[in-house]
């Protein structure tokens, strides 16, 4: 930009016309549309404050602020330095405002108000070095002459005005336009008239200077950035019509704006923090998935519903029956104060996952007022089971839409069903049952803020004065920003990544200050360097040794007594071995053949007491922690070959059923004790399974009991082992891929999506309707392809191998890496423990090499691992590592990986 250029090109005809003016406010000729006004009387300094800040070197190569940087200093070179820049400007009123000049445009107005023009003798020199192949043209806009600058080194030419005692500046010539009409007609809303409660509590500018911003202006920006997204959140706190003026400040590696927020209606907000809450009650169940967090530590609760969002659509039969039903009946009565909202990460091509937490009093009274209100749901129109159960924890489903928007006066929007559960005094509301089952999964994993030393920075920005919280993870949050932004801002986010992830967290806090709401912004930067492979080394931990080559494992399990971690191996001999997390046996057993399925535990007493469940080639075992067998097990199945085992517990009644498959293509489905249970002895289906078979219950959808054919087909059965409607259904004329169920909450929208052989992608839903198909490119016809998904059955990818190359593919089939990697004998893995900590694993069976990648494509152990079975990869947040068990000949072993 040659905003300088121009502005002391205008400023010089100002004064060599003798223009005679009156006073004038700069922002009185801002327009009401702009979406934030900065505001100084100190614009060289604030300028030489931020060009001097670490973060300056990165983000100075976003090419507006290296265009500017270049023409400031261009400009100082020209005026002989000396600070006679500085002492031009000093004093001025200098007001940058940012609107929007199209639908996915912004621009810059400059407005500078001077008091006298005793210090523009500066303005001689400008005009005798004005800079080469450069013209000034001069047009009339209602009766004042509007002057363009045009130069071969500025893209768009540069309109200048002077408007009395005020010179204003755009690339926008219709800016300079609008700042005449508002000069020259006192009846049009400004913003200073439009944002009076700004001006009131602070008239002048202090400090390096201040950014006055609007709710309803951070609106038009999301607006203009995404291509039709619902940032609820956003959109609701730009309809609250809150108002701030923000002082800029440079401290420690952080951004800081500080100030005053205000109501536009005058009305007021009771930010008044809670005295004996605690505002790190949720820390151990904030997981690290989260990109978003919003908390409020408040006295009371109820105070958030006062602060209505006006903008959203109340269905008046279930804001009523909420009334009616919860409200009325005191459910909001017994919360503490303390809440709050998160949303996890974006996965491509994937709903964002939200979870509500709510501190309770008398939690069980609030789950039989859930339950109470539930049961009144005309469920005509539903699917059955609004409940179901996951890791011993029970989820009730309200299926109406924005339950929670509805209950607290439209705020935490989101939610087209509700899944809710309880841990300890916190009652979790979801929006999605794939939601409340990762929040599950993470809680019990340890995988949260609280047990996070990387998350620890914010666990500390908590602290009780202030009343409300609001973080933004922008590393986290990027994939949400790229995956919404229109094309234009899509390629721009894409393509300067790198030096706008400088900055690493958005932290804003809120508190009562007297009859104020004082508020603090802080954006985090880091100046680290990315940490090269050669910095990361994978060391070995443990080994422990055995007699015989093992052929099995590791699996881990868990320790029902101190809920450590364990790990199940088996050796050629047909021994299974239970080792402890510090490699120690436990116990041994000798099988009668290998095991074929995985190993599942059960609580077959129902006394919190674990046993491995798991089965060999001919017989189904369940084994106890001390290697005793339970009565009546093992079980065989006369004349099969077993193939595959899975666990069924419908209502986590710990009353299981073992669904298993066999080679000849029967299924069977067993009671606890092993009996074969009528409808399922056998069900024949077309072949051997390519996978294991599996139920699924799905909260508002009901039971599947699934099962996919290698000869193509898909078997959709209910409990009694009767077809669904439409299977089988016919995917392709071979299967050998594991497939992912995604949750949507109805049969309707639910999906299946797998791989055929030839490398064509289908999605079949809970209603055994054939919803999509795509063929994936076949580089030829000795093409294998897989979808692998994670260790959660969260996250997916496709994996692509040719003779001397595997390919990933994403979920939206766009290439995530390539790597060259000649062996015939593959298997693959992938591990997912957020979206910046993902490991993809190729285990190269011929050469007995297991390689460590992540999603960049970089090898993550520079030597292989050695070892031609699957790996178990646990990260642990508490110490910023991940650790990797493995097998090889007769050797288990530990290795560690930090990050």
């Amino acid at each position: 930009m040659l905003i300088i250029f121009g502005l002391a090109g205008g400023i010089f005809y100002f004064v060599k016309s003798g223009f005679l003016f009156s006073k004038r406010n700069a922002i009185e000729l801002v327009s009401a549309e702009a979406v934030l006004v900065f505001e100084t009387t100190e614009p060289v300094m604030a300028w030489n404050q931020l060009v001097t800040q670490p973060f300056w070197s990165r983000i100075s190569e976003l090419p507006a602020l290296d265009q500017a940087q270049y023409q400031v200093m261009t400009l100082d070179s020209l005026l002989g330095k000396g600070g006679k820049l500085e002492r031009a400007l000093k004093g001025n009123q200098f007001v940058m405002s940012w609107h929007p000049v199209g639908r996915e445009e912004f621009d810059f107005l400059f407005t500078i108000s001077f008091r006298d023009l005793s210090n523009l003798d500066i303005l001689k020199d400008l005009e005798n070095n004005l800079p080469p192949l450069s013209r000034i043209n001069t047009r009339s806009y209602s009766n004042v002459e509007i002057k363009e600058f045009q130069s071969l080194d500025l893209e768009r030419n540069l309109s200048y005005a002077i408007i009395g005692n005020v010179f204003v500046a755009s690339y926008s010539s219709f800016l300079v336009e609008d700042a005449i009409r508002y000069a020259q007609n006192s009846n049009l809303l400004n913003f200073k008239s439009s944002n009076k409660q700004l001006f009131d509590a602070l008239p002048r500018p202090k400090g390096l200077g201040v950014i006055r911003i609007s709710g309803q202006a951070i609106g038009k920006v999301i607006n203009g950035i995404s291509r039709n997204a619902e940032f609820k959140m956003i959109e609701s706190f730009s309809r609250n019509g809150i108002a701030a003026n923000l002082e800029l400040k440079f401290l420690n590696d952080q951004v800081i704006m500080e100030g005053h927020a205000y109501f536009s209606d005058g009305k007021e907000f009771d930010f008044t923090a809670s005295k004996s809450g605690n505002p790190k009650s949720f820390q151990n169940l904030v997981s690290n998935r989260t990109a978003v967090y919003q908390q409020y530590h408040l006295e009371d609760l109820a105070q958030i519903s006062k602060l209505e969002d006006k903008g959203f659509q109340f269905t008046s039969t279930l804001k009523g029956d909420i009334e009616k039903s919860l409200i009325d009946k005191g459910f909001l009565n017994d919360l503490t104060g303390e809440a709050a909202f998160l949303l996890f990460e974006l996965i491509s091509n994937e709903p964002q996952d939200k979870i509500l937490l709510l501190q309770v009093n008398q939690i069980q009274n609030k789950i039989q007022l859930l339950r109470a209100f539930n049961a009144g749901i005309d469920r005509s129109e539903l699917e059955e089971f609004p409940s179901d159960f996951y890791q011993q924890m029970e989820i009730i489903r309200i299926a109406s839409e924005e339950f929670p928007a509805h209950l607290f006066g439209g705020k935490f929007q989101g939610f087209s069903d509700t899944y809710i559960t309880v841990v300890n005094d916190v009652l979790v509301f979801a929006n999605s049952s794939k939601a409340i089952k990762l929040f599950i999964d993470d809680i019990n994993n340890d995988n949260t803020w609280g047990k996070s030393l990387n998350q620890r920075k914010l666990i500390d920005n908590l602290s009780p004065e202030n009343g409300f919280y609001f973080m933004l993870d922008i590393h986290r949050f990027w994939s949400a920003i790229i995956e919404n932004s229109s094309p234009n801002w899509k390629s721009f986010f894409q393509k300067y990544a790198p030096q706008l992830k400088s900055f690493e967290l958005l932290n804003l806090k809120v508190k009562e200050e007297g009859k104020n709401n004082a508020v603090i912004l802080e954006l985090g930067y880091s100046m680290n360097p990315i940490k090269s492979v050669q910095d990361v080394l994978l060391t070995e931990n443990r080994t422990v040794a055995f007699s015989n080559r093992l052929t099995y494992g590791p699996i881990v399990v868990q320790n029902f007594i101190d809920r450590s971690q364990e790990f199940v191996v088996q050796d050629e001999a047909n021994n299974l071995y239970l080792l402890t997390s510090e490699g120690e046996q436990v116990f041994g057993y000798n099988l009668d053949g290998p095991i074929v399925s995985g190993i599942h535990q059960v609580d077959f007493f129902k006394n919190g007491k674990l046993q491995l469940l798991f089965a060999t080639q001919n017989q189904v075992y369940i084994i106890d922690r001390l290697g005793n067998l339970v009565s009546g097990f093992p079980v065989r199945i006369e004349g099969q070959t077993i193939s595959h085992l899975n666990v069924v517990d419908y209502s986590n009644s710990r009353d299981y059923r073992y669904f298993i498959a066999s080679e000849e293509g029967n299924l069977y489905l067993l009671d606890k004790n092993g009996n074969q249970l009528e409808g399922w002895n056998p069900k024949s289906i077309s072949g051997p399974v390519a996978t294991a078979p599996a139920h699924h219950r799905i909260a508002g959808v009901g039971d599947r009991m699934v099962a996919l054919s290698s000869k193509g087909q898909l078997y959709f059965f209910n409990r009694r082992g009767e077809p669904e409607l439409g299977s089988p259904i016919r995917l392709g004329d071979e299967l050998r891929s594991d497939y992912i169920l995604l949750e949507r909450g109805s049969a309707q929208e639910s999906r299946l999506v797998t791989i055929t052989k030839e490398g064509e992608v289908v999605q079949v839903n809970l209603k055994g309707e054939l919803t999509y198909r795509n063929q994936l490119l076949r580089p030829d016809r000795e093409s294998k392809f897989y979808l692998i998904k994670d260790q959660k059955d969260d996250r997916y990818v496709f994996a692509v191998h040719e003779y001397n190359k595997v390919t990933v593919l994403d979920s939206e089939y766009k290439t995530v890496f390539s790597v060259d990697v000649f062996s015939e004998n593959l298997e693959f893995q992938y591990f997912s423990f957020g979206t910046d900590k993902n490991i993809f694993v190729i285990v190269d069976k011929s050469q007995e090499f297991i390689y460590l990648y992540n999603l960049d494509g970089i090898l993550l152990n520079t030597l292989p691992i050695i070892g031609d079975h699957k790996v178990e990869i646990r990260y642990s947040g508490s110490q910023n590592q991940y650790s990797i068990y493995s097998i090889s000949g007769n050797k288990f072993a530990e290795y560690k990986l930090p990050i």
